[in-house]
């Protein structure tokens, strides 16, 4: 049995697939709040978490065909919002990492070797988070980067504590085989 609450979200999205604009907006105005709060919890930044919120409900809107009314539109716009926030934590360690490298070339004294070293070793890091499979990839972002314990990403996730768990250990497993070169 529909409750009141879920007749008038169908109502929107109905309405949204038929690209209704005004319904958009209240549905826009219903959920902004929500996807806001979850995406700063993944920034720590508001104005960061403001663009990314924006960037989910545009691209919820860009696939407003592909909506199904029957099926859980919410989790979707989460969804979208969640795999922005991924996207922008690595970007920003890609933008951290190319500044590393940037100040190693300012510098030519001995300490740079080992800076070299370090930064070095973080760019074949990075580029094996990046060869990481999608879910394990966005389980040990979550964790590691964005400093959410467990619980809280299998939340974020909509899966099992025991999944985030298997996931990271899969994840720091294959981390492991592609740095092997490196730690030896």
């Amino acid at each position: 049995m529909l409750t009141e609450n879920d007749e008038i979200l169908i109502g929107l999205l109905e309405s949204i697939k038929k690209d209704d604009v005004n319904a958009f907006r209240d549905f826009f105005y219903l959920y902004q709040p929500g996807v806001f709060n979850f995406l700063f919890r993944y920034t720590s930044d508001s104005d960061n978490a403001k663009d990314l919120t924006q960037e989910a409900f545009i691209g919820f809107w860009q696939n407003r065909q592909k909506i199904d009314s029957s099926r859980n539109a919410i989790a979707y716009l989460y969804k979208i919002a969640r795999n922005l926030a991924i996207n922008q934590s690595v970007k920003n360690l890609r933008t951290r990492r190319l500044e590393d490298e940037e100040s190693l070339i300012g510098n030519s004294n001995e300490s740079t070797y080992a800076e070299y070293d370090r930064v070095f070793l973080m760019d074949a890091f990075q580029k094996a988070v990046e060869k990481l499979p999608e879910r394990c990839r966005a389980t040990f972002v979550l964790s590691r980067y964005s400093g959410f314990d467990y619980a809280e990403i299998a939340e974020i996730m909509g899966v099992s504590l025991q999944t985030v768990k298997n996931q990271m250990n899969k994840a720091i497993s294959t981390l492991k085989k592609f740095l092997a070169e490196y730690i030896n």
